[in-house]
C-alpha cells in the first residue's frame, strides 16, 4: 500500500526576524511617527519587505505589536501568572516597580506624541493600542487587587477605581514633570521609595478592617 505523504504546515517564521523587526519598527516609529514607511523600517531590520508583512498585516498591526512587545518587557504574562501566588505587599511592589520604571523616561512622551498621531489618522487605533499596551498593565492590576478582594487582603472595593489610585499614588504629577523635562528622571532609590510609600499610604485606606 502506497503511503502519501502530506505536507506540514511550512517552515514557521524565523522569530529572531520578527523581533529585528520589532526593534527597528520601535525606533524608527519613535523618531519619525507614523510617516515611516514599511521599507525603511524592513531596510533597517535587514529583512525583506516581504518578510515584515509575512508577520505584520500593515502598518497599524506592526505598531500595535511594537507596543505590546513593550508591555511584554515590562511584565510578561508568564511573570504575572506567577506573581499571583505572591504576598500581596510583595506582588504589588514589584508591579509598582515594574510599571513605575517603565514610565520613567522620556520616550513615554514619543508614545504620547505617536498615539495622538495616529488617532487623527483613524479614531479607532488608540484604543487598540491602549489595549496592547497600558491597558494590559491596568488589567493586570485589576485583576491582582480583584483576587486580593477574595482573599481578603484589601476591603471590599471597585478594583478598577483602586487600581487608578494606586497608580495615581505612584506617579502624580512626577510622570508629566518627567515628560515634560522639567525635571531629570527618578533613579532607582527614588523608584522604590515612591512604590513602597504608595503601597503604604494605600494599604492605609484599602487594608483590611481589623476587628476590636
Amino acid at each position: 500500500m502506497e503511503i502519501k505523504k502530506t505536507r506540514g504546515p511550512g517552515r514557521p517564521k524565523d522569530s529572531s526576524r520578527k523581533l529585528a523587526i520589532l526593534v527597528s519598527a520601535r525606533k524608527l516609529f519613535l523618531e519619525y511617527g507614523l510617516d515611516v514607511t514599511i521599507d525603511t523600517i524592513a531596510l533597517n531590520a535587514g529583512v525583506a519587505k516581504s518578510t515584515v508583512y509575512s508577520h505584520f498585516s500593515d502598518k497599524e498591526s506592526l505598531l500595535e505589536a511594537v507596543i505590546r512587545h513593550e508591555s511584554d518587557l515590562t511584565i510578561s504574562d508568564e511573570q504575572f501568572k506567577q506573581s499571583l501566588s505572591m504576598p500581596l505587599n510583595l506582588v504589588l511592589k514589584s508591579f509598582g516597580l515594574r510599571y513605575v520604571r517603565f514610565i520613567n523616561n522620556r520616550e513615554i512622551l514619543g508614545w504620547d506624541r505617536l498615539i495622538a498621531a495616529a488617532a487623527v489618522k483613524s479614531p479607532q487605533l488608540p484604543e487598540r493600542f491602549f489595549a496592547a499596551g497600558p491597558g494590559r498593565g491596568q488589567y493586570m492590576l485589576i485583576a491582582l487587587l480583584s483576587q486580593a478582594i477574595a482573599k481578603g487582603e484589601i476591603k471590599r472595593c471597585e478594583p478598577h477605581i483602586a487600581a487608578d489610585y494606586l497608580t495615581g499614588l505612584w506617579l502624580g504629577f512626577t510622570s508629566l514633570e518627567i515628560k515634560l523635562g522639567v525635571r531629570s528622571i527618578l533613579s532607582d532609590d527614588e523608584i522604590e521609595t515612591r512604590v513602597e510609600q504608595g503601597i503604604d499610604i494605600f494599604m492605609s485606606y484599602y487594608g483590611p478592617v481589623k476587628d476590636e
